[in-house]
């Protein structure tokens, strides 16, 4: 995977989860993957993973990649976002790519009913 390719997958994924695609985002994961929040919940399969996306309550979803980099070498990415659901969530997400499939997801976020430029106090 390229760095554009990278960009690329994200925006794939915040299209999917607008329009609560939730079998088309899981597409993009492999089949042995490792998606967490590091306290709240750890899943390791698709299955497992399309359930966790559709227990939205029936909400609007969006999430929006605000910066990304990624290192081609190690195959391994790194960005920031806004998700809102259920609640709005500001965050930091590490993504592992194998044969361009997400393997790992390790994201790191704070609950918050400010926007993104609110939160970082970015007038």
């Amino acid at each position: 995977m390229t760095s554009d390719d990278f960009r690329s997958a994200l925006d794939r994924l915040g299209d999917g989860w607008a329009t609560r695609d939730y079998k088309t985002v899981a597409s993009h994961f492999g089949e042995r993957l490792h998606y967490s929040d590091a306290i709240n919940y750890c899943f390791r399969d698709k299955k497992s993973l399309v359930e966790f996306f559709e227990d939205d309550d029936g909400k609007p979803q969006s999430c929006k990649f605000h910066n990304a980099i990624f290192d081609e070498s190690r195959q391994l990415g790194c960005a920031e976002y806004s998700y809102k659901g259920n609640f709005i969530y500001h965050g930091t997400v590490w993504i592992k790519v194998v044969d361009d499939k997400i393997v790992e997801w390790r994201e790191y976020q704070h609950r918050s009913e400010k926007t993104w430029k609110e939160f970082w106090k970015d007038e």
